[in-house]
């Protein structure tokens, strides 16, 4: 018999009973989770030196200094930066640089856009360097869509319905007088091409999350609508439809059954259709819409009052965004020729030559990625980018690649109207679609629900943290 100390005992804290590698996992969780909510909030910066230093470059360096700190986690973080993805990516920054050298009349206003790559890679690393516990920023993203659609559409409603009475998370767009919704993201466009990214990994679960696949059917599109952008409707059909073709002509080659594959698409598809209906029968938005200041960025023209579908059926090549846009295209192509057109004319100096088209006195913004990718760095650094897309789709588990070519389709679509290439979403889809597998990947019941049966990281069974979101 095993004598018992009479002594009250005393309770553990907290800190002695979660286990040090635990505690720097919650940490690691905390941080990545902090990197996801950090890239909604693009529209966010203070200015330092001159420099508008944003929430989203500042939170992924925590998170890299955080990896760096710990011996196990720092030789994953140097394991990752010799990652295929990272060094191509690695050289067509080495190749910014060149360029900008070379070519840019100001190293200052080039530099604002390299630094923000240099951070994009370390961002990349680091979500790499986590292995499969990089799926906590997949799920942190698939969760934040159905709060952040809606939220935009409520926006989007009450600015315009209040005659810009109360405009917080929108944007006036003076070509079409109405305010659309950006939330917390640096433009409209953005804002709907992050929802659209994200909702495509949703729907990549293939029936999991079955209700919050639902949510999402109705808050996306509210979403897209409340943003006013065509290309994010087209953009998310179009990945849908690389995403379900890929995914069917595999499972007849393979006779693998199709479970839960139509769930997410014909949600999604339908709830598309009947957001585009219903906002037909929202009152006219435009008469009477006022504004605090000028529009900077966009043509003198005006529309007239418009419908809330107006905007997103307005498909003119002569004028409108589409015409704005190939007027912009236009005066990128005055400088791409000789030399210029292979090597690029520095990072980020468009608007060092040209005033934006309509609108003399204001800076230029090529906004289109190929674009402006050509202008930078010539057909030398588009070919690197091209390359960096190639080394990515070749480093996907095959069981993602469906997703990953819907993504990359998506991604290039949206890309030819409005450039979101530095900001950090980028780089956390790559790296959820670079990541290795798990078990919520690999198993999925008849009902649609997850059951992870195994794991291909050790550590990750070995920490709770690892469970995450």
């Amino acid at each position: 018999m095993i004598a018992q100390s009479a002594e009250p005992r005393r309770v553990a804290g907290w800190r002695t009973l979660v286990h040090e590698r635990d505690r720097h996992e919650l940490v690691t969780l905390a941080l990545v989770v902090a990197v996801v909510v950090s890239s909604f909030l693009g529209h966010y910066g203070v200015a330092i030196a001159g420099y508008n230093v944003r929430v989203e470059q500042v939170v992924p360096l925590f998170l890299v200094g955080w990896l760096t700190a710990w011996a196990r986690s720092r030789a994953d973080l140097f394991r990752a930066l010799t990652h295929p993805v990272v060094l191509v990516f690695g050289a067509f920054i080495a190749w910014n640089v060149f360029a900008t050298l070379m070519f840019s009349p100001s190293l200052g206003k080039s530099a604002s856009i390299l630094v923000w790559l240099v951070i994009d890679l370390l961002l990349l690393a680091g979500l790499v360097s986590l292995g499969t516990r990089a799926i906590w920023a997949e799920n942190t993203g698939i969760r934040s869509v159905v709060p952040w659609g809606l939220a935009g559409f409520a926006a989007f409603i009450v600015a315009n319905v209040s005659h810009g009475g109360f405009t917080p998370g929108t944007d006036f767009d003076g070509m079409y007088q109405l305010y659309v919704a950006r939330m917390t993201s640096q433009e409209a466009n953005i804002y709907a091409a992050i929802l659209v990214l994200w909702t495509l990994l949703l729907v990549a679960r293939k029936g999991r999350n079955r209700i919050w696949m639902l949510a999402a059917a109705v808050a996306v599109p509210l979403g897209v609508i409340g943003s006013q952008t065509r290309t994010a409707v087209f953009c998310l059909v179009v990945g849908l439809i690389v995403y379900l073709a890929y995914e069917v002509v595999r499972s007849y080659q393979n006779d693998e059954p199709r479970t839960g594959l139509w769930f997410g698409p014909v949600l999604v598809i339908v709830g598309i259709a009947v957001g585009y209906g219903a906002a037909t029968f929202l009152p006219s938005f435009g008469e009477g819409v006022g504004r605090a200041e000028p529009a900077a960025t966009a043509p003198s023209s005006t529309a007239d009052a418009l419908e809330p579908s107006g905007k997103l059926g307005d498909i003119d090549f002569q004028g409108g965004n589409i015409g704005f846009r190939i007027e912009v295209a236009k005066a990128a192509a005055e400088d791409m020729h000789g030399v210029h057109l292979w090597l690029g004319n520095g990072t980020n100096t468009f608007s060092l030559r040209h005033d934006q088209p309509g609108s003399p006195g204001v800076s230029g913004h090529i906004i289109m990625l190929p674009v402006q990718i050509l202008y930078d760095v010539g057909i030398v650094g588009l070919l690197l980018l091209v390359g960096l897309v190639v080394t990515v789709l070749r480093h996907v588990p095959w069981q993602r690649r469906p997703i990953a070519y819907a993504v990359v389709v998506t991604f290039a679509a949206a890309a030819t109207m409005t450039s979101m290439f530095w900001f950090s979403v980028t780089w956390i889809i790559m790296a959820s679609l670079i990541r290795p597998l798990t078990g919520e990947d690999e198993v999925t019941n008849v009902a649609g629900d997850s059951a992870a049966c195994r794991h291909d990281d050790s550590s990750a069974a070995a920490s709770p943290a690892m469970k995450g979101l």
